[in-house]
């Protein structure tokens, strides 16, 4: 997650759409008073290597960044964390800048979610079966749904593609007057084979459990198989 006072722009990070690049490279256009989410170690060296600010402002009034505190995701002591849902973001920023504020993150077509999940989860020979993978309950934690919507609706300004992530990020930083980076970092990209498409992956029983479980965000951007 980032948040940008100097520009007005909240960013909220989906599972599973380039969201870790994403947020590597916006966290250089973020000032001192700004949101800076905590990402992975090997993350975090690649955000310094890219000139981003570390992690900041993301913990509790009172609580110093101890290596067990800067980490993803929620934890004692952490008041914003990657992938946080707009509603708790809202609650955390106020309503006043939440309504002000441009707010935007990415979704990507599910069928090829899940399978990107899957190749980062599991990167050894020794990985699951994908219908393993489905009856574990994985592929559901990159239902991004939950992060952009509150009660059933989109509840940010702009829902980019990562299908078209370039032109849709040039897109959301021109609604704040802010350039677009040239180029993004490539974060988490060197797990799944190049080769790994979601159409000889996933078996038919496989592309309707997709659709079963990702049907709202199949419904509302409008994905085909």
């Amino acid at each position: 997650m980032i948040v940008s006072h100097a520009h007005r722009f909240i960013f909220l990070r989906t599972r599973k759409t380039a969201g870790t690049s994403i947020e590597i490279a916006l966290s250089t256009l973020v000032g001192a008073d700004g949101v800076i989410t905590a990402v992975s170690p090997r993350d975090e060296q690649m955000r310094s290597a890219w000139g981003g600010r570390r992690p900041q402002n993301h913990l509790r009034h009172g609580i110093s960044a101890q290596p067990d505190l800067v980490r993803p995701g929620p934890a004692d002591g952490v008041r914003f964390y990657n992938h946080m849902p707009a509603i708790e973001a809202r609650r955390e920023l106020g309503t006043r800048i939440w309504s002000a504020y441009f707010k935007f993150c990415f979704e990507r077509n599910p069928w090829d979610k899940v399978v990107s999940l899957y190749y980062h989860r599991h990167r050894g020979p020794r990985r699951p079966t994908m219908n393993a993978f489905f009856d574990s309950g994985e592929a559901l934690d990159c239902l991004n749904w939950p992060i952009y919507t509150t009660s059933g609706a989109v509840a940010v300004d702009f829902v980019g593609r990562y299908e078209r992530l370039a032109d849709d990020l040039a897109l959301a930083l021109s609604q704040v007057h802010v350039p677009a980076p040239e180029r993004l970092p490539r974060a988490k990209s060197q797990f799944r084979p190049a080769s790994a498409g979601y159409r000889t992956e996933l078996s038919e029983r496989e592309r309707e459990r997709v659709a079963e479980l990702f049907a709202d965000e199949i419904d509302y951007h409008g994905y085909k198989y």
